[in-house]
């Protein structure tokens, strides 16, 4: 037996963004918000969307004869697993070597960097204060 696949692909997160955007909407109504910026017909809106229902990420309720679906899960919380697996995945689950990866790569600028010293320093003085 095959795994349930979890994770969103790229084309999935642009349907999970527009929808955390907008809160709920039923597949017309994605489809219009999506066809200038990705081309889509109604039938990949809905099958995608048919499919992240069915991943737990999204919740279809009808209303008369249309289906109104929403978010089942915040966006932070979505984006801290897929950090969690990346960390896990890739680092074994220490986050230092996935910062430095980052760095590294120049995915950070140096006000990103200043602003991760400012909050790891935020980080140690909270801990303290609760030792």
């Amino acid at each position: 037996m095959s795994k349930k696949r979890t994770d969103l692909t790229r084309l999935e997160w642009v349907l999970m963004d527009a929808l955390w955007t907008t809160g709920q909407a039923t597949a017309t109504d994605m489809q219009r918000m999506l066809k200038v910026k990705q081309g889509w017909a109604y039938s990949t809106v809905k099958t995608m969307l048919d499919r992240l229902v069915e991943m737990g990420y999204v919740k279809a309720r009808r209303v008369g004869n249309v289906y109104e679906y929403s978010p089942k899960t915040k966006r932070p919380t979505v984006v801290g697993r897929m950090v969690d697996d990346v960390t896990v995945r890739l680092f074994d689950g220490s986050v230092a070597p996935f910062i430095q990866c980052l760095i590294e790569r120049g995915k950070m600028t140096a006000g990103e960097v200043e602003e991760l010293r400012a909050m790891l320093e935020n980080y140690s003085d909270e801990k303290e204060s609760k030792s």
